[in-house]
């Protein structure tokens, strides 16, 4: 029991308990993964209705889900979390009834999407080469092309874990590093043009990126969405010149 605890508590994703007592849900116990996400103290959640970290788009039919999850004994569903810095996160719940102790139990696994959503509304406007999502430092955690292959040569230990700016032209790489930094500074979507290193010897090609940085309820970075789609017919986003004090910070 020890084991499946701390387990529980030290998992990679959210999740929480719950219960229903007079009509009404109560938290039982939420591990750190779901408050670090939600930016609430487990102490503070423990003592919320568990409605009140669920934006009003996912409480419209709440009641009914509830319904399908008792009916069933599981319940996947996408919702919206209002976290404690003010912002709205996209995730997916996958809740189970479980019985312990002749009482009915509900287990919850929260996993955070948001880049899902981001990414389906960037498909809509435009045709992308590939999109993915880095960490803080620019290291490729995902990639996956869509209507072209992906436009950099895959390296042999394959993409994942390398950073983005190694299939960067050199000379376009600070300018990248700089459109990130604002996105991560001002917690808004950015777009850079640069030019790729061309694995086939037919010259650069020029790409437009835009990086969208996602952030959990404390202000912390969960992960950086981005997209690649062709620039060469494309109006070049420009940036104002590089002072020579900022070249001295970075």
């Amino acid at each position: 029991m020890n084991s499946l605890n701390n387990q529980f508590a030290k998992a990679a994703e959210g999740m929480y308990y719950t219960y229903e007592e007079k009509g009404k849900s109560r938290f039982i116990e939420v591990n750190d993964a779901f408050s670090t996400l939600v930016g609430i103290s487990k102490s503070k959640l423990l003592s919320m209705d568990p409605n009140e970290i669920f934006a009003p788009e996912s409480l419209k039919k709440m009641e009914q889900k509830k319904q399908r999850l008792n009916q069933k004994g599981y319940l996947y569903a996408e919702e919206t979390l209002n976290v404690n810095n003010g912002d709205k996160l996209s995730v997916e719940i996958h809740s189970s009834k479980i019985r312990w102790e002749q009482k009915d139990l509900y287990f919850h696994v929260v996993k955070e999407v948001s880049e899902k959503k981001w990414l389906s509304s960037q498909i809509r406007n435009k045709p992308l080469m590939a999109s993915g999502l880095l960490n803080e430092e620019l290291v490729i955690s995902e990639i996956h092309n869509h209507y072209e292959p992906l436009p950099f040569e895959e390296p042999k230990e394959g993409f994942i874990g390398s950073s983005l700016l190694s299939f960067i032209n050199s000379a376009e790489s600070l300018k990248v590093r700089r459109s990130i930094s604002k996105a991560l500074e001002y917690h808004q979507e950015k777009q850079v043009t640069f030019m790729s290193i061309n694995p086939y010897d037919t010259g650069d090609i020029k790409l437009r990126a835009v990086f969208k940085p996602l952030f959990n309820g404390n202000n912390e970075v969960i992960k950086i969405a981005f997209i690649l789609c062709r620039a060469d017919s494309a109006e070049e986003v420009t940036e104002p010149p590089i002072s020579p004090l900022l070249l001295a910070c970075l």
